[in-house]
């Protein structure tokens, strides 16, 4: 037989608001899931709950009254006469009924609850944000405990395999596939791939903030690319080949004999590309003579004699190229 909601709190039908309030409070600080972690103590805090919600209304406690039979109900100051009191019972069971079913209704589907969203960042080089570029990454993900199905408790006990959470974190490896021309911070989304949803919400997003590391070599502005190449002073007196990095990989420039410091040469089509038009800016190499920071004895030597040459060459004069 069900218990009333008197017995429940453990009190008379007679008892006054403030005895069922205190009595309500002892009772809470028993079974509160925070101190009594079992599956009989969650029932019962549900049960006491409702008790109080019906029981702290004066007017709910006195419909409640009325269907249990409980309530001195007078005819001269409740209704006129025994065909209506019976009519108006019958409405108040009726309304009772739909009220008990919205409550069960509640119980058995709660409100959905969207899952976190998930943010990182990756970082890519300049050269792939121009072209555009993939990442893998591994994302932990919260899923449905396999064992209780998000219960929180198996067989009367708290649910061992994921510790009475209801859910377990699991890595789960994406691919994050980064779009060409995009600026640095831009962050893209990927749908559902976050937390998992509660009570059927739907699961949370993933969001990707790239951060493009900056290029110590290549100084780009709009759709021209600059950079400075290091060359030796022999290579810039007898000339020679020299492998430059550009946006679209290594490139060969010939060098001329007597090729000056600050001199600049032009490789078309390696720049930016432009994405209306589809075609791609130039690339300013800018020569500069390095000065190597150790050199052997025999090459100190044939400096010298290259100083000396130039020297009896312009009669004691030195020539700066």
């Amino acid at each position: 037989m069900l218990k009333s909601y008197y017995e429940i709190l453990n009190v008379a039908p007679s008892a006054t608001k403030n005895e069922i309030k205190n009595q309500y409070k002892k009772l809470v600080k028993m079974y509160h899931p925070d101190v009594n972690s079992s599956f009989e103590a969650e029932q019962v805090f549900k049960d006491i709950n409702k008790a109080a919600e019906i029981l702290l209304d004066d007017i709910k406690r006195k419909n409640y009254d009325i269907l249990r039979g409980t309530a001195n109900i007078n005819p001269k100051k409740g209704y006129t006469n025994p065909r209506e009191a019976q009519y108006s019972f019958y409405d108040l069971f009726k309304n009772y009924k739909k009220e008990q079913k919205k409550e069960e209704i509640k119980k058995e589907a709660p409100k959905p609850i969207k899952g976190a969203d998930i943010t990182i960042n990756v970082e890519i080089d300049y050269t792939e944000a121009l072209l555009g570029t993939q990442r893998s990454v591994n994302i932990a993900h919260s899923i449905l405990c396999p064992k209780c199905l998000g219960r929180k408790f198996a067989n009367g006990q708290k649910c061992p395999y994921c510790d009475g959470l209801g859910e377990k974190t699991q890595n789960k490896k994406i691919t994050i596939k980064i779009p060409k021309g995009l600026k640095n911070g831009s962050k893209l989304r990927i749908k559902g791939e976050g937390q998992l949803g509660k009570f059927g919400g739907e699961n949370g997003n993933l969001y990707v903030i790239v951060d493009i590391e900056k290029n110590e070599e290549l100084n780009i502005k709009d759709e021209i690319v600059y950079y400075n190449a290091p060359i030796s002073p022999y290579t810039a007196i007898l000339g020679g080949n020299v492998a430059v990095p550009t946006l679209w990989g290594e490139a060969m420039i010939k060098i001329p004999p007597l090729t000056k410091a600050n001199q600049s040469f032009k490789l078309i089509d390696v720049g930016v590309m432009n994405e209306k038009t589809g075609k791609k800016g130039d690339m300013i190499v800018k020569i500069v003579i390095q000065i190597p920071d150790n050199i052997t004895a025999q090459e100190h030597y044939l400096y010298e004699k290259l100083r000396d040459i130039n020297l009896n060459k312009t009669n004691g004069k030195s020539i700066n190229r």
